[in-house]
């Protein structure tokens, strides 16, 4: 029973085996019969056939994709890396300009100015603003001492910056004009009208003590008088260096004295460099 089973299996297989060659043969044949049998074929796995090759075009997509991706990222990081390089070498561009300028106004300023004069930078700053006084690079060693006066450039004229009140050997304290305790006998360039101009809070300056018989007027100049009003308001400053210019007027109660409010000729917060005046002819 076995070996019946066994010859009916080897049967089927052999009948299998043949109509699978006989179906080879019949599309590999030209025939009419085979060419209908083919086209049948064809089209039953035609779908088989498009789904396969949509799948695998959508996988050839999706690793394009991820590669473009993966390109585009690379790009972007070497663009920021070259944009962030560009910002900083702008960056260094700018401040050497504005160096520049600062240090031909400054050459200027050592032409025009009958002064000895000695170029320093400013190293320290308060960052509070509550004191106007600034370090500088320049000491005793340098020639420097105190009550010196010390200049910059306001668009390349001559302006009062203020004066040494502190030295040592290779440094110094510079006091600004704008201190409230900083105190210069001044003079109306246009009326020619005397007074004393004070520091004021937030980096302002006031032009006082000047008689209501003076004629003061927004928009006029104020420069050092170069001069002496008493014994206690001596002028330690050469004469002309430009103070600011008058923005308002007012009456002062004691119905004998004017107060003007002055606009600083000098932008001590922005400036960088300035000049001791080492020495100076008074007139």
């Amino acid at each position: 029973m076995v070996a019946s089973s066994s010859r009916r299996s080897r049967a089927g297989l052999w009948f299998a085996a043949f109509t699978v060659a006989s179906l080879l043969m019949l599309l590999a044949s030209r025939t009419e019969p085979a060419q209908t049998l083919q086209q049948a074929s064809a089209r039953a796995l035609e779908p088989v056939r498009a789904a396969v090759a949509g799948v695998g075009e959508a996988a050839v997509g999706l690793f394009g994709t991820i590669g473009e991706i993966d390109r585009l990222r690379t790009e972007n990081d070497q663009l920021r890396s070259e944009l962030v390089g560009l910002q900083q070498r702008v960056a260094e561009l700018t401040e050497a300009a504005a160096e520049n300028v600062e240090l031909r106004q400054l050459l200027g300023l050592t032409k025009s100015l009958n002064l000895r004069l000695l170029p320093v930078r400013i190293i320290a700053r308060d960052p509070s603003n509550l004191s106007w006084e600034v370090g500088i690079d320049a000491g005793t060693d340098a020639g420097i001492k105190v009550g010196m006066p010390v200049v910059g450039s306001a668009n390349g004229a001559g302006a009062l910056a203020g004066s040494v009140v502190s030295v040592e050997s290779d440094t110094a304290e510079v006091r600004f004009v704008v201190d409230t305790r900083s105190s210069v006998v001044a003079l109306d360039q246009q009326s020619r009208a005397l007074g004393e101009v004070q520091g004021q809070l937030g980096g302002q300056l006031v032009f006082v003590q000047v008689p209501i018989t003076e004629k003061l007027t927004p928009g006029d100049t104020v420069v050092t008088a170069g001069l002496s009003l008493s014994p206690q308001l001596r002028s330690a400053y050469p004469k002309g260096l430009l103070i600011g210019t008058i923005q308002a007027v007012q009456q002062d109660q004691n119905a004998l004295t004017q107060t003007a409010f002055v606009r600083p000729a000098l932008d001590v917060q922005q400036v960088a460099r300035l000049l001791v005046v080492l020495a100076f002819t008074k007139d």
